[in-house]
Parts: structure tokens; C-alpha cells; sequence
């Protein structure tokens, strides 16, 4: 699974080469919340969490916020997840609605945070 990240909101994790990204607390994605009654929602209603794609083609992030969002932040990288790193955190899956360009998933992280790694 794959999405950009700021560089600066990396911090350094116990395994070489892998760095730990914090789960955002105000996401901006729609999601359809598959647990309740199926509903679309704000991320932010189902928990602190990140939205990854399934592939690493850029800009599936752009919506009209995100693009906002992404010419006032500065060096930008792409990182991978393993699906398996995010469901042992015992979070939940969402599939994400506000973004068409790419399938793409919003998860709940639990522990506040996930390891990843720069994208190749």
C-alpha cells in the first residue's frame, strides 16, 4: 500500500531503512463505514488513521483540499506499508469514497502510528 508523506513527518524506526509515520488525527478522506450502516462518513468520525493506495501511481490523493494542502507543505516522498503491518494493529479497514482516481483505503491505527518504508 502506498501514499506521499511529508519528509519531515518521518521519524526514524527501530528497522534500518524504515521510518515511522503518526496517524493523522483530522483526515480529510470520505470513507463508507462498512461496520455501521454503511453509510459514507469522515475518516475523522471512524478514528485517527491513514489512507493508502493500492498502487503507487501519484497524485491519487488529489482532491481539491489535498491539493491545497500539498502546494503549501514542502519535500514530499512516497512510502509503502505492508497491508499485513496495518491489520496486526488490530485497525480497521474503510474503503475511502472522496478519491476516484485510485482504489484506495482508509485505516484506523490503534497504535497511533505505522512503519514504512520510501516507495521504489
Amino acid at each position: 500500500m502506498y501514499r506521499e508523506a511529508e519528509r519531515a513527518s518521518l521519524t526514524p524506526a527501530e528497522t534500518p531503512g524504515a521510518y515511522r509515520l503518526a496517524a493523522n488525527a483530522r483526515p480529510s478522506e470520505s470513507v463508507v463505514d462498512i461496520y455501521g450502516p454503511g453509510y459514507v462518513v469522515q475518516a475523522e468520525q471512524v478514528g485517527p488513521g491513514l489512507a493508502f493506495a493500492e498502487s503507487a501511481s501519484p497524485n491519487w490523493q488529489e482532491t481539491m483540499e489535498l491539493r491545497a494542502l500539498q502546494a503549501a507543505s514542502g519535500d514530499r516522498v512516497e512510502v509503502e506499508v505492508r497491508l499485513e503491518d496495518l491489520l496486526r494493529q488490530g485497525g480497521l479497514m474503510y474503503p475511502v469514497e472522496s478519491v476516484t482516481v485510485e482504489r484506495a483505503w482508509y485505516f484506523t491505527l490503534p497504535q497511533g502510528s505505522i512503519e514504512v518504508r520510501e516507495a521504489r
